[in-house]
């Protein structure tokens, strides 16, 4: 405030002095207007400069020194609260399909196999099947994303689109949609966010058992091309830090064949490794 008001007596008396030279040497006044102008520019120029100085400063002063603490930490242990049901994490009877049904059953070790991928995160599942998704109301399997010490977002389990009433056509048409949130990622570094993006794409998205290279490529330019957009929007708002958003809707070819497998081993990870992969 007191910058400002001397900013102003300064203007008032330059003009002053103006006038005062202005009649003593018989300037013209254009000469004189055009003195004015200039000043006013330079002021106008200085409140541009003395806003943008403020808005650079909050964005760099934002302090998160504690958040890059906790992801420099050690990594959470996840604690799993896996529901027995829908109905036992919220789901309102009336509102579930067979689909909620069988893709609840289909994820019972989801955040197992994502845990035993991805070393420096921890998939944690709650105790909560009934949520907010991208289109409404949502039914499924819900877990806390940790990033070493730090909490940095959700991924939902619900199922996929074009789902039939059917019993039978859903077993032919079995589908999930996996909705991935994530905060602060712009301090992890990419190759770990990466590989985090590209194993959910490349476990809910179809899979050519035959030659698995066109899956895997697809997998990874849907991680690349997501990240990329993210980069995007966090250069544009800086100040802002946007969330990472991030869904695949699909057959989940392979996380069903990987289960598979484990079930005709007589594999059970909650049971073996309560849902996190054994680690030295």
């Amino acid at each position: 405030m007191i910058k400002k008001l001397g900013m102003w007596i300064a203007i008032v008396i330059a003009i002053g002095v103006l006038s005062a030279v202005q009649e003593r040497l018989s300037v013209p006044n254009y000469i004189v207007g055009l003195a004015i102008l200039g000043l006013g520019a330079i002021v106008i120029g200085f409140q541009i400069e003395s806003r943008v100085r403020a808005l650079e400063e909050r964005v760099d002063r934002k302090d998160y020194s504690g958040i890059i603490n906790q992801l420099n930490g050690v990594r959470h242990k996840p604690r799993h609260q896996q529901p027995e049901s829908l109905e036992a994490g919220g789901a309102r009877a009336s509102d579930i399909e067979s689909a909620h049904h069988m893709v609840f059953e289909d994820f019972r070790w989801f955040g197992a196999l994502l845990n035993r991928h991805l070393p420096d995160w921890a998939i944690e599942e709650l105790n909560d099947t009934r949520f907010r998704g991208d289109y409404g109301p949502a039914i499924g399997r819900r877990y806390n994303v940790w990033y070493r010490a730090c909490q940095v977002g959700t991924i939902q389990v619900s199922k996929g689109s074009g789902r039939s009433l059917e019993r039978e056509r859903v077993k032919e048409e079995r589908s999930a949609r996996v909705e991935l949130d994530l905060n602060y990622l712009r301090f992890i570094p990419y190759q770990v966010a990466h590989n985090f993006v590209y194993q959910i794409a490349l476990l809910i998205g179809a899979y050519d058992f035959e030659d698995g290279r066109v899956s895997r490529a697809k997998a990874d330019a849907a991680a690349a091309g997501s990240l990329g957009g993210h980069l995007w929007e966090v250069v544009r708002k800086p100040e802002s830090g946007p969330c990472f958003d991030f869904y695949v809707d699909g057959p989940y070819d392979l996380l069903k064949h990987t289960f598979d497998h484990w079930k005709t081993q007589g594999l059970d990870p909650m049971v073996e490794w309560p849902g996190d992969w054994e680690r030295d």
